[in-house]
C-alpha cells in the first residue's frame, strides 16, 4: 500500500507510506533531461527532500504504481474555497454536444486539459465550467488581447463584471482575469480573493512552461483546468511541468470531426512556389532568415500576388509574419498594388482601430505578427503563412484563426514552399503538422 496525501491549501502530493524503492521509481518516472551545453543533467518533479510531487501528475504516478502491482490510497485534505458566484447564463450560448461532454468530464475529474480546436468555443466551455461550479474563479492568460477578450466574455456570458489583473491594473472580482506576467512580477500571494477554480488559457505554451509552473504551483485550487487547441504529444520537461499544474488531457476533440459536423469551415490548402534567382549564402539561421525570407524579392512578390488575388475574390486575408520588418515590406508592396493593407503587432498603438477596420472590410488584407493565439476574428477567411518556421503549435494556432464557420465558403490556407534546403525541411514540418491535425481534410 502506498499512501498519497494532498494537504489543505497545497498543489503538491506527499508520499507518506511506501516501500523505499517506490520513492526511487517515482523520482525516475518524473525525471527528464535538461541540456546544459555539452552536458545533460536530469531534473525531477519529485522532490526527495519533502517526498512531494505536483498534484497534476497524480494520475500518471497512480497508473504507473498500479501497473507495478502497488495499491494506492489517496487522502485529499483540500477544501473548495471561494464565494458563491450567482452567475446568470446568457441563453444565447447553447452548448453543443461535445462542449457539454467537456464540461461534464471537467467537473467530474476536477482537473485536466481540455483539448478543443481553435474555433470550437473553448472560452464558452471554460465559462460553463465556472457557471456549473458556481463559485469564484481565476482565469490566467498571457496577452493583453486575451485579458480583455476574456473579461468581455465573462460579463456577456455570465452576467458578472470581471476583475482585471494586468496591463497596469489590479482590480479583483468574483471572476478575475489575470496575466501570468503580472502575477509573477507582483506575486501570487497578492491575490486577495479566495478562488474555487483556476483556469489556464492556451496552456500548451511550452516556451513559457517555467512561468506557468511557478504560478501554477503557488495556487491551491482543487478545480484546476487547462484549455488548449494544440495539446502536446511528447512528454519532455516542459510538457511534464504543464501536466504537473493542470493534470493530463481528459478530453480531446479533433478538428476534422468539427469540420464534418459543420462547426468549422472546410479548409482548402494551397502552396506558393517561386523561382529564386540567387541562392542563400548565409551560415547562421538569423542571416539566412533575413536573406531567404524577409528580403527575398521573388518570395515577397509571390506572396503579394496571392494576397491580391484572394482579396479581389472577396476574402479577408491575414498574412502571418514573424518579424516586424518583414511585415512592413509586405504592406508597402501591397499598397503599391492598390490594396488597402495594414501592419499589426503588439507595438501598434492603434491596433484596436485597425482590427475594427479589418472586421468591417475597410482593410481587406492584414499583415501581422500578432494573430496567433487567442485573438478572435471570425471574419478572416484566408491565411498566408509568410513567416516560415517549423512550429507545429504556432502553425495550427495561426490557421485556426481562419477556420470559423463560413456560410457556403471554404477557409483558404496558403503556405510558402521555400527552396533553401533548411527552409524546405521547415515547410515539410508544417505540412506534416497540418496533415496530422486536419486528417482527411488535408488535401495536398
Amino acid at each position: 500500500m502506498v499512501v498519497f496525501r494532498i494537504p489543505k491549501g497545497s498543489a503538491k502530493v506527499k508520499v507518506e507510506r511506501a516501500d523505499p524503492k517506490v520513492y526511487f521509481q517515482i523520482y525516475n518516472l518524473l525525471s527528464f533531461g535538461k541540456d546544459f551545453g555539452k552536458w545533460d543533467r536530469a531534473e525531477s518533479l519529485y522532490d526527495p527532500y519533502t517526498n512531494t510531487f505536483p498534484v497534476g501528475l497524480l494520475p500518471r504516478v497512480k497508473k504507473f504504481l498500479n501497473s507495478k502491482g502497488y495499491r494506492v490510497r489517496i487522502k485529499d485534505e483540500r477544501v473548495v474555497e471561494g464565494d458563491p458566484l450567482n452567475s446568470i447564463w446568457n441563453e444565447k450560448y447553447k452548448l453543443r454536444r461535445y462542449q457539454k461532454k467537456a464540461v461534464k468530464l471537467a467537473i467530474r475529474e476536477k482537473m485536466g486539459v481540455l483539448a478543443l480546436p481553435v474555433g470550437s468555443g473553448k472560452t464558452i466551455v471554460g465559462l460553463r465550467i465556472i457557471h456549473e461550479i458556481d463559485k469564484s474563479a481565476l482565469i490566467i492568460v498571457h496577452t493583453k488581447e486575451l485579458l480583455y477578450q476574456w473579461a468581455e466574455k465573462v460579463e456577456e456570458v455570465l452576467g458578472v463584471k470581471a476583475g482585471i489583473v494586468g496591463d497596469n491594473k489590479w482590480q479583483e472580482g468574483p471572476v478575475t482575469v489575470a496575466m501570468i506576467q503580472t502575477l509573477l512580477s507582483r506575486g501570487v500571494d497578492k491575490l486577495e480573493n479566495k478562488y474555487a477554480v483556476v483556469l489556464f488559457d492556451e496552456c500548451h505554451r511550452t516556451s513559457a512552461a517555467e512561468k506557468f509552473y511557478q504560478v501554477g504551483m503557488s495556487l491551491p485550487q482543487v478545480y484546476r483546468f487547462g484549455l488548449s487547441a494544440t495539446p502536446w504529444r511528447r512528454l519532455r520537461g516542459e510538457e511534464m511541468k504543464i501536466e504537473g499544474v493542470v493534470g493530463p488531457i481528459i478530453y480531446e476533440v479533433k478538428a476534422e470531426d468539427l469540420i464534418k459536423e459543420g462547426f468549422l469551415a472546410k479548409p482548402k490548402f494551397e502552396v506558393i512556389e517561386y523561382e529564386s534567382n540567387m541562392p542563400a549564402l548565409a551560415d547562421k539561421y538569423k542571416e539566412l532568415y533575413e536573406e531567404a525570407i524577409m528580403e527575398n524579392e521573388e518570395r515577397n512578390r509571390a506572396i503579394v500576388e496571392k494576397a491580391v488575388e484572394l482579396a479581389r475574390q472577396g476574402h479577408r486575408v491575414l498574412i502571418d509574419v514573424k518579424r516586424i520588418d518583414h511585415g512592413e515590406i509586405l504592406v508597402k508592396m501591397l499598397r503599391e498594388r492598390g490594396i488597402n493593407a495594414e501592419f499589426l503587432s503588439s507595438q501598434s498603438p492603434n491596433r484596436w482601430e485597425i482590427l475594427e477596420k479589418f472586421k468591417t472590410g475597410e482593410i481587406p488584407v492584414l499583415v501581422s505578427t500578432l494573430l496567433k493565439e487567442g485573438v478572435d476574428i471570425p471574419e478572416i477567411s484566408a491565411i498566408i503563412l509568410a513567416g516560415g518556421g517549423k512550429s507545429d503549435v504556432m502553425t495550427i494556432q495561426t490557421i485556426g484563426r481562419a477556420l470559423r464557420p463560413k456560410a457556403g465558403g471554404e477557409a483558404v490556407i496558403v503556405d510558402v514552399k521555400d527552396t533553401d534546403p533548411l527552409l524546405f525541411t521547415h515547410f515539410l514540418e508544417r505540412q506534416k503538422a497540418l496533415k496530422q491535425y486536419y486528417g482527411k481534410y488535408y488535401n495536398l
